[in-house]
């Protein structure tokens, strides 16, 4: 709420006050009694309305030639008058935002963030009407603090909000936050409705169905609190809940926080279904036995009926017998289906259930999962029906030994809530030490209509990691432990105003408290309903945060290692250096993925330790051991590594440094990555890259050096060197098998040097740019390729008209500011393919690009404005195709505050 309480406000207007009572009479209604006459005339027009203007009654008409004309005004300049519950007021102003949620009665969740009625004249659009995204833009801040305690609540549709890397990370949180701080301790509370966070569209536009007020929403409640456990030490604690909620209900039926069913799902069921796969279908074998099965029904009474001794079984769908049991090996399936509305045991129907359970003996290497016709797409008549995983079976068993009976107590899902407790060890005589705990718990409930407290399921997951590092020079020690079961999950169903929840959709109807923000740039790349999303992503290849691409900084079609002139400093992304862990060919700070940023994957469980050793302060070696296994799929990481590092400055400012990164790795997870593919002279796009499994039994190696070094005040120059290399310890028929090579990798030069010449005013430019590339990958079915090019470069740069100094120099002399310059440039390159062939060519070429290009700089309405004109001519010479000229007419005007 928004409101203007100026005392020139209150001066013009004695008669306002609570609820319309004059300021004498604090405890009745008011009405003039000088107006309480006995006329059948009729006055019109409230006199405490400004614009009205409305004068005695005695005046009978309007004499502007005595009297000045007075201007409309119109009230609501200063919005509308508005009262709390309990009719206090709380002054003039406009409804900025509003949310309440009123039980029990249909439409009873409601929120306001635009106008409640429509705009009527010039003077009201855009002052009250719309307040909230319009003059507030889509954030209202209220804060106040006392005794070195201070609280801030903020409403808003972005706001960034982080607890832990486990339970909440959305970069534009839509719903209310509170927080509230001491010196020792603070507080955070959140507030949303996920489903339908915008509320009512404004008077004026069509509403879509369910907007605004809904009878079924989802809501999150959640907090954190952090505190001070000693001068090093701090704690904090989190809970977070999302859910649904039937606002028909009243609030005191059961726990709010465990959720309730929608009016869709709170209806009999008509089938159930119990679905058994292989839960490691790549090796095609030791797949899910199912040895016996039965169903447990409960009615309301409390009656307990099992469907093998009244007759009840069920359908069965797929599996082959073998040894007694019924086994689903690889894409293979078993399928148990109950027809629920057949259920006619006694009178007892489905409609009288109040709980299900199927009990499966299950052995070997299996994955439960279950639905029902009330667990489905959402699409109506057409729609069908949804698995979704129960269980999954420890590891790979292939021998029967995990032979065991599993309950499946079948429910809708209705929330799903974390409890997290984190702790920051910043620093303790050298040692230092981070980590988080995470329970996720959700809950279920049997459907049925006739009863208020259905039965209700609990299944529940962990998630636990803990880092420490201890320091005393040289040298430095640092672990990481972590476990993170597969069903732990920070995500929930959406659903829609009339109850639906769509458990598969296009458009993944979930809320996520942890989003996929891989290149932290504030936009998820995965798309989910009422929040922003980017899918471009391209982690660590904006070092110099512009949010553009490095390797495009133009933002054309072609990359810049590819395009005339800027190919000279732009260096391909195989060219860099960094740490591959998870060993999938992909340097990981590259790394771009569709799933929750966690600080480590799901179903995995580990370590990793080393030690690091610092020999002179510019030189480090460090030994370490890491270990992965999957915890419920069968999969391990196991690697023994070293990792060499020196830099040495050299004399004239330049640089030489060396990184060597070797190990032994067993490596078979599968870390499959989105990767940005950009083509020459086309579309850049998102594309999967799977993980080839390339270090399965290997030894690996990547070396890498880069060199710069000046000579003199003109001459630079840069090199740069990178050796990968993968030796697989496997035979050759393992290796055929996989379609793997015995020795893979890439081997890379690039030589570039760049010399200045002053000629007068005007500049010089001689560049020379060498690339050598050797790419050898693992798998078989990519190509391998060898190719050298070597590139030349003219560049001259030449001041025009008035030269602009900002201190005392020399005339002609030094390094003097131009508004106007042009620029001529030729490059000449030659590309040799000595090996192989590639993506992009399979041949030799050579080609040629000459630009003439004049740049005026100026100051224009407080911008600063760059124009370029100028034209591009080019030709590429291929061995065995038909030349192809190429030319470019360009007129660019850019502005901004700094050139």
């Amino acid at each position: 709420m928004a409101w203007s309480s100026s005392g020139l406000c209150q001066a013009f207007e004695p008669l306002r006050g609570s609820l319309g009572s004059p300021t004498d009479s604090p405890v009745a209604f008011h009405f003039d009694m000088e107006y309480a006459v006995p006329q059948v005339h009729k006055w019109y027009g409230p006199r405490h309305l400004l614009e009205s203007n409305l004068r005695p009654w005695y005046a009978v008409d309007t004499r502007y030639a005595k009297e000045q004309y007075t201007r409309y005004v119109s009230s609501l300049l200063e919005g509308d008058d508005f009262y709390d519950l309990l009719g206090n007021p709380i002054g003039r102003g406009w409804l900025v935002y509003s949310w309440t949620q009123a039980q029990p009665e249909p439409r009873g969740s409601d929120i306001i963030k635009t106008p409640i009625r429509a705009v009527r004249t010039s003077s009201q659009a855009g002052l009250g009407f719309g307040a909230y995204a319009g003059f507030f833009n889509r954030l209202v801040v209220s804060t106040d603090g006392a005794g070195g305690g201070i609280y801030r609540l903020m409403v808003g549709d972005e706001i960034h909000t982080f607890f832990t890397p486990l339970t909440f990370y959305k970069p534009r949180f839509n719903g209310v936050r509170l927080d509230y701080a001491e010196d020792r301790y603070g507080a955070t509370l959140l507030l949303s409705r996920p489903s339908d966070p915008d509320g009512k569209p404004p008077a004026d536009v069509k509403p879509f169905p369910g907007a605004g007020e809904q009878t079924n929403a989802t809501h999150l409640t959640g907090g954190h609190v952090d505190f001070q456990a000693g001068e090093p030490m701090r704690m904090g604690f989190t809970y977070l809940s999302t859910r649904n909620a039937d606002t028909q209900l009243d609030l005191n039926n059961g726990n709010p926080l465990n959720g309730t069913l929608t009016t869709r799902q709170n209806r009999p069921l008509s089938k159930l279904w119990v679905r058994l796969r292989d839960d490691s279908p790549v090796d095609q074998s030791g797949g899910a036995a199912l040895l016996a099965y039965d169903i447990v029904l409960v009615d309301t009474s409390g009656l307990e009926l099992r469907g093998s001794e009244i007759g009840f079984e069920p359908g069965i769908e797929g599996g082959v017998a073998r040894a007694g049991a019924l086994v689903a090996d690889g894409g293979e399936s078993i399928v148990l289906e109950y027809d629920m509305a057949a259920l006619n045991y006694e009178g007892i129907r489905s409609a009288d259930l109040r709980q299900a359970r199927v009990e499966l003996t299950l052995a070997d290497d299996y994955r439960i999962e279950s639905s029902s016709d009330l667990q489905t797409d959402g699409q109506g008549n057409i729609a069908s029906a949804i698995f979704l995983p129960v269980q999954r079976a420890a590891g790979n068993v292939r021998d029967k030994s995990n032979t065991r009976v599993v309950a499946v107590e079948y429910g809708l899902p209705v929330a799903s809530e974390i409890l997290g407790f984190d702790w920051n060890l910043v620093e303790w005589n050298g040692l230092s030490m981070q980590g988080e705990a995470a329970l996720n718990r959700r809950f279920s409930r049997y459907p049925n209509p006739a009863i208020k407290k259905h039965h209700q399921t609990i299944d529940q997951a962990s998630a636990l990691y803990v880092q420490a590092a201890y320091v005393r020079f040289p040298w430095t020690l640092f672990g990481e432990g972590f476990s993170i079961e597969d069903g732990y999950g920070t995500s929930y169903w959406l659903t829609t105003s009339s109850g639906t929840v769509k458990y598969a959709s296009p458009i993944p109807q979930l809320y996520e408290l942890v989003d996929d923000d891989d290149d932290r740039d504030s936009s998820p790349e995965w798309v989910r309903p009422y929040q922003p999303a980017d899918p471009i992503a391209w982690p660590g290849y904006d070092e110099n945060r512009d949010f553009i691409n490095d390797h495009n900084q133009n933002g054309n079609l072609i990359p810049d290692y590819e395009e005339p002139f800027l190919r000279f400093r732009s260096d391909r992304p195989e060219f860099l250096f960094g740490l591959d862990m998870n060993h999938n060919g992909t340097i990981d700070r590259f790394e771009n993925d569709d799933l929750p940023d966690y600080p480590y994957k799901k179903d995995h469980r580990g370590f990793n330790l080393y030690a690091k050793g610092n020999v002179g302060p510019d030189a480090s070696l460090t030994f370490g051991h890491q270990r992965v296994e999957l915890i419920s799929g069968d999969g391990h990481t196991h690697s023994w590594y070293l990792l060499g590092a020196w830099q040495h400055r050299l004399r004239g400012g330049g640089r030489l440094r060396v990184f060597d990164f070797g190990g032994l790795v067993e490596d078979d997870i599968p870390d499959d990555l989105i990767t940005w593919y950009q083509p020459i002279d086309a579309q850049g796009r998102m594309q999967e890259e799977p993980d080839w499994l390339s270090a399965q039994n290997s030894w690996k190696n990547s070396l890498y050096a880069d060199l710069e070094q000046r000579w003199g005040s003109g001459i630079r120059l840069q090199h740069r060197f990178k050796w990968e290399l993968l030796v697989q310890r496997d035979g050759a028929a393992e290796l055929e098998a996989r379609e793997g090579r015995a020795t893979s990798g890439f081997l890379g030069l690039i030589d570039r040097a760049e010399w200045s010449i002053p000629v007068g005013l005007a500049v010089l430019q001689p560049r020379w740019k060498s690339e050598y590339r050797r790419d050898r990958p693992y798998s078989t079915r990519l190509p391998a390729a060898t190719s050298v090019e070597q590139t030349f470069l003219l560049l001259w740069t030449q001041p025009l008209l008035a030269e602009q100094v900002g201190v005392s120099y020399f005339p002609r002399y030094g390094r003097q500011m131009f508004n106007t310059k042009v620029q001529l440039g030729l490059e000449v390159s030659r590309f040799w393919l000595l090996e192989g062939e590639r993506q992009e060519i399979d041949q030799d070429f050579s080609r040629w690009t000459g630009i003439v290009q004049l740049t005026n700089r100026s100051a224009y309405e407080g911008y600063q404005v760059i124009t370029r004109t100028g034209v591009r001519v080019g030709q590429w010479n291929f061995d065995h195709r038909r030349r192809q000229r190429t030319s470019t007419f360009f007129m660019t005007v850019n502005a901004g505050l700094k050139g």
